[in-house]
């Protein structure tokens, strides 16, 4: 997890360590839970443990650095869709943020994730980083 301190700079907390208050997202439901295996739903369950960990103790803290938050939305078949908000929705870095930082020590500590997606709408919200242009 040095990548991240290298990254945003600061400190950073490994797992098992208190964190203040975490707050847990909610995450979506997943229609079609009763369709897969239990051996599936229980992987899954096991990287939302581990990535919003990741989270709760890394990631968060070094984007909130920035007035940026990620939340977990889902992970389904071993893809995780992140949300990102504050200064993060909107912002013309939130990519590369994203790509090398947050990809990067996710994968770093869960190998067996597939893909890691961003579900944010950047143009919407109340005070996004950089609003849409009018046309």
């Amino acid at each position: 997890m040095g990548l991240f301190r290298r990254w945003f700079g600061g400190t950073e907390q490994r797992s098992g360590e208190a964190v203040a208050s975490p707050a847990p997202p909610e995450t979506l439901a997943v229609s079609d839970e009763s369709v897969r295996s239990d051996g599936e739903q229980g992987e899954d369950s096991r990287l939302r443990a581990k990535i919003q960990d990741l989270l709760d103790t890394a990631i968060n803290p070094a984007v909130a650095g920035h007035g940026g938050v990620v939340s977990l939305v889902d992970v389904k078949d071993k893809m995780v869709y992140l949300q990102m908000g504050g200064g993060c929705q909107g912002c013309g870095m939130a990519d590369v943020t994203l790509k090398q930082g947050i990809e990067t020590m996710i994968r770093e500590e869960l190998p067996e994730v597939v893909e890691i997606l961003d579900v944010t709408d950047h143009a919407a919200g109340q005070n996004p980083y950089s609003a849409a242009s009018k046309k």
